[in-house]
């Protein structure tokens, strides 16, 4: 069986039996090969934009014979997506290009699982699942080689999520670190930025006295 860094893992674990799962920038399909592996009654559907990692993706799939169970395909993001499409799982990419990708919502209108592992602007990512109308259900934090992902699991809905902490529990270890890490970050911007640019400096000291308050908070 093929194993997964952490991160994958994490994503992987997301994901259920009886699904029908488009993976975005599959590189070299090492999580369409687990998930096959693992689950059952699964189809997965493997992308890339570039033929090199496809290319290493039809070989690795080949080795452990599962050319019937996933596809392989060359687009971009999910322009070209087919219907039987349930779980849409976008991962180890920025949160921008998340953004956009997801952004074209009506190529979402059969999915009903969003799996997103963005490794930066998780507000940004969150803040479009709000205008595409996608709530937060699940979240986690995941740190390997001294980088920070999120991995959570989004469904339709007209709720709102929490832009700055989505469903992120102050008692884990690894929400402490990030938002410890990023107070700090925020506090030492701080001191460059000229008093002069009033604005930046109030949005900063904003969102530090969220993230103390959400530090402070008992769960």
């Amino acid at each position: 069986m093929i194993k997964l860094n952490k991160r994958l893992s994490v994503v992987a674990s997301f994901v259920k039996d009886n699904s029908s799962v488009l993976d975005v920038g599959c590189d070299h399909a090492h999580l369409s090969i687990y998930l096959s592996q693992t689950l059952k009654n699964i189809k997965v559907t493997a992308t890339d934009v570039n033929p090199n990692p496809l290319k290493i993706a039809r070989e690795n799939i080949e080795k452990y014979h599962l050319e019937s169970i996933i596809k392989l395909k060359q687009t971009d993001g999910i322009n070209d997506i087919d219907e039987n499409i349930d779980i849409v799982i976008i991962s180890g990419m920025g949160g921008i290009l998340i953004s956009d990708i997801i952004n074209k919502k009506e190529n979402l209108v059969n999915v009903s699982s969003l799996i997103l592992s963005p490794n930066n602007e998780f507000t940004r990512v969150r803040k479009t699942l709000n205008k595409i109308h996608y709530q937060i259900v699940k979240e986690e934090i995941v740190i390997e080689n001294k980088k920070t992902y999120l991995v959570l699991l989004a469904v339709p809905s007209s709720i709102k999520n929490n832009v700055m902490f989505g469903t992120l529990k102050n008692n884990d270890l690894n929400v402490i670190y990030y938002y410890t890490n990023l107070l700090n970050k925020n506090t030492s911007i701080l001191k460059k930025i000229p008093h002069s640019n009033i604005l930046r400096r109030i949005k900063i000291k904003q969102e530090n006295k969220k993230i103390r308050k959400f530090l402070s908070k008992k769960s």
